[in-house]
């Protein structure tokens, strides 16, 4: 049986049908296909805001650093562009193994950051990402969507909601 530092300084018994349930689906990633090119990384959009670098995260699960990569911050960085998942010769891209990653995290109840599940919500709540925003001209005037002549963004009702709620699993 497997005892990390987390264990020893809570004394809890660790969950390994929990712990193996995550393996298998970050394993179905394909982490151990990667030879670490570094194609991920080099057109990676996020590489600025990572604290690590796509090849280095892909490289930490085949470590076994998957507890340290659940806890942190560094799976929520990720920007989706799947340039990575595109460049990969190995089909082992980060992007699966990111999502994965997160997918487990959310399974576990783990720590979410803030700003991500304020974009969640904000996407059940009005179907859109972020609020509808004025733009500003050169000479300083806000514009909004009609004054520029584009139509009115219609909000998400209940079915987009239950629908959404369907395909998230929680309905």
């Amino acid at each position: 049986m497997k005892v990390s530092l987390k264990d020893l300084m809570t004394m809890a018994k660790p969950a390994a049908e929990l712990r193996l349930k995550a393996l298998c689906k970050i394993w179905e990633a394909k982490p151990i296909n990667c030879f670490q090119c570094m194609r991920c990384t080099s057109g990676c959009t996020s590489l600025k805001l990572l604290e690590l670098k796509p090849h280095e995260i892909v490289d930490l699960v085949k470590f076994g650093f998957i507890d340290e990569l659940l806890a942190s911050d560094i799976i929520w960085t990720c920007a989706t562009c799947l340039k990575c998942k595109e460049r990969c010769p190995q089909k082992a891209s980060p992007y699966d193994l990111i999502m994965a990653l997160r997918n487990v995290t959310v399974e576990q109840e783990a720590k979410v950051p803030e700003f991500y599940m304020n974009t969640v919500s904000q996407i059940l709540e009005t179907g859109l990402m972020q609020n509808v925003q004025k733009i500003t001209t050169r000479t300083m005037e806000p514009l909004d969507r009609e004054k520029l002549g584009l139509p009115k963004i219609a909000l998400a009702g209940n079915k987009f909601k239950e629908c959404l709620m369907k395909a998230l699993g929680g309905a």
